[in-house]
């Protein structure tokens, strides 16, 4: 009887499961559809619930809502804690919208070169470029590296787009043909990273 009532117990359990996954999956596509017709009212009840919960991809949306002030007041802290939230667990969009935060206004430029590192890792191209344009630049807290700068233009550039093309070539005028080659070669050899949330989570602490 207890054997019983254990099998039970357990196909409840995994058939709850399986639909609250799929309602997550389900409110996720609605969030979507109404933040995309810019409902952001109706996006806002679909993803709050679900970020809550821990779900990365309406964590993503809220930080994005925040930042942008649709459907909430503008609020950078918010924004920072949702994509900090969603790029923890991995998500490459979260991570670069979060660096971006960081380092373009300058306020930690240590930290905003950490996650958009995690973000190019994983292949994302506008991350790619930002990165390669800081280590171009330099920074007191980002020594100056001609090297991964080209590295990383390159790799945003992988698609033949003209403007990362163009963002490629006008950084390639500021550096030597020894820098240009060493820097194709750590292209030429990259691959990209799975995202590691436990990664993430450790180097966020």
């Amino acid at each position: 009887m207890m054997g019983l009532a254990l099998r039970f117990f357990s196909t409840f359990a995994l058939t709850m499961l399986i639909c609250a996954s799929l309602s997550a999956g389900a409110d996720i596509e609605s969030g979507t559809r109404a933040y995309q017709q810019k409902d952001y009212s109706a996006a806002l009840k679909e993803f709050a619930p679900l970020a809550e919960q821990g779900n990365a991809v309406a964590q993503l949306f809220l930080g994005r809502m925040y930042m942008m002030g649709q459907g909430v007041l503008k609020d950078s802290d918010q924004a920072i804690k949702w994509f900090k939230a969603s790029a923890s667990q991995g998500n490459a969009e979260a991570q670069f919208l979060l660096g971006t935060m960081y380092l373009l206004p300058q306020k930690d430029i240590a930290e905003g070169v950490k996650w958009l590192r995690l973000s190019a890792e994983q292949g994302q191209q506008d991350a790619q470029l930002i990165l390669g344009k800081a280590y171009l630049q330099g920074a007191k807290e980002l020594p100056r590296d001609p090297v991964q700068a080209e590295m990383w233009l390159r790799l945003a550039a992988k698609g033949n787009l003209e403007f990362y093309q163009n963002e490629l070539l006008a950084a390639e005028a500021q550096m030597t043909p020894e820098q240009i080659a060493k820097g194709k070669a750590l292209a030429e050899a990259w691959k990209p990273k799975v995202p590691s949330a436990l990664a993430a989570k450790t180097d966020a602490t």
